[in-house]
């Protein structure tokens, strides 16, 4: 009995070794879902584009009363500048204006020219009447002479036959004289009249020049009025400009100037922005930025936005990258992606750190697993760990997309396949294995 009852435990024992399994091992089952391929990285909140107000023109700069994230309208007077001096310019302007208008009347006025003009060409013509009348004379003398000259001719030839008498002859001859010093007192007299009329002509000349000399005098003031009206439109938008206005409806993002002081043209004083035109900039990886494009959807996340993720699409991917050294001291090549926000929220400011969810593509009703289910085989293709009839095989499988949590099955498997949740080196093919769910 004794040796009956130890074969019979030794039997017993046997068989309940043979039919104890090697493992206890979680399975799970294939889903099917939607399942999306993203690029997850940490990003920070920055404007395309902000407004630099400076100073438009060196001036005294009055105290500037707006402080860092004040609202502004368009048109708003943001800053101002001190106006006495600007005054006094576009004063001195106007009176230049008035004093070259008041030139250019006076010397546009001919009138008084124009009387000795008349008076001046009266003269020449009298002084050429007055010529001719001494041309004639002379004629006339000149006849006078030459006649007594012949007379006097015939009675010497008389004479000297004494057919005429000696006084008669004397006589002759006086008058001779007297006629011939008339005519050449006519010369002299007519030669002083063409000098004078020489004369007289420079008179109307000088008027005529005279008149184009102010002609020349009136344009130099007209063009020098053209440049005093020009330089008083420059002082009086420099004064205009005293009063610095937003171009913007917006937020006071930075104050470069606070107190009262002289400021040179150009000097920045204030940085403007528009809340609603804030976008993200993420860092990607060069090497998987090339599966975003834009208009691809972007879910923002993380302790600045207060209530929850919003939703964005990306706006541009830049075109140039960059190196960047990681917090582990690795050297990553990275590129500029800007996702413009859907919905800005409430107190989300310029420089705040987030992250960003960029999904580049998706797969509805796709069969799918966990990422910790799969293991890469001894060729480097993706396996799963299945339980089949109690025992463990190794199934190769294909995927398509895949992210940090899941991946799509493609081929390999069903939906009613056994997979192992988390298959490690110690589960190998063949063990006969007790199976639970995934809880």
């Amino acid at each position: 009995w004794i040796l009956a009852v130890i074969v019979i435990v030794t039997a017993v024992m046997v068989g309940w070794m043979a039919m104890k399994p090697d493992a206890t091992l979680q399975v799970i089952r294939p889903t099917t879902g939607t399942i999306r391929a993203y690029v997850e990285e940490r990003a920070v909140t920055e404007l395309p584009h902000d407004t630099l107000v400076s100073m438009p023109i060196a001036g005294w700069l009055e105290r500037i009363e707006l402080r860092e994230g004040d609202p502004i309208k368009a048109g708003q007077v943001i800053a101002k500048l001190e106006t006495d001096d600007l005054r006094d310019q576009v004063s001195q302007a106007e009176q230049r204006i008035a004093v070259l208008e008041t030139r250019i009347r006076q010397t546009s006025d001919h009138r008084l020219e124009d009387n000795m003009m008349v008076e001046a060409t009266a003269t020449v013509k009298a002084i050429d009447e007055t010529v001719k009348a001494a041309d004639a004379k002379i004629e006339a003398s000149k006849a006078v002479a030459e006649f007594a000259h012949s007379e006097v001719e015939r009675l010497r030839k008389l004479r000297e036959t004494d057919a005429a008498a000696d006084r008669e002859l004397r006589q002759i001859e006086t008058e001779y004289r007297k006629a011939n010093a008339e005519y050449r007192s006519d010369l002299l007299e007519l030669a002083a009249l063409k000098t004078l009329a020489a004369v007289s002509y420079i008179g109307p000349k000088f008027i005529h020049d005279y008149k184009d000399r102010k002609s020349f005098e009136v344009e130099t003031y007209q063009k020098q009025l053209v440049e005093a009206k020009a330089q008083l439109q420059i002082e009086q938008r420099n004064l205009a400009r005293a009063e610095v206005r937003s171009p913007i409806d917006g937020v006071v993002l930075n104050r470069h100037q606070t107190r009262r002081q002289y400021l040179s043209a150009g000097t920045p004083l204030l940085t403007l922005g528009r809340a609603e035109d804030i976008e993200v900039i993420a860092e990607v990886l060069t090497q998987r930025a090339t599966r975003v494009s834009p208009g691809d959807p972007v879910e923002i996340f993380g302790d600045a936005i207060v209530n929850g993720p919003v939703s964005g699409t990306v706006s541009r991917v830049y075109p140039a990258g960059f190196k960047k050294i990681s917090s582990l001291g690795v050297e990553q090549q990275r590129v500029n992606v800007a996702i413009k926000l859907d919905a800005p929220p409430e107190r989300l400011g310029v420089g705040f750190r987030v992250h960003v969810r960029i999904t580049y593509d998706e797969a509805i009703n796709s069969l799918m697993l966990p990422r910790t289910a799969l293991f890469r085989g001894d060729h480097g293709g993706w396996q799963v760990m299945v339980v089949r009839d109690g025992k463990t095989a190794l199934q190769p499988v294909r995927l398509g997309l895949m992210n940090e949590d899941n991946a799509e099955i493609i081929d390999g498997l069903t939906g009613s396949d056994d997979v192992v949740a988390r298959p490690s080196s110690e589960i190998t093919a063949g063990m006969k294995v007790e199976t639970v769910g995934d809880e």
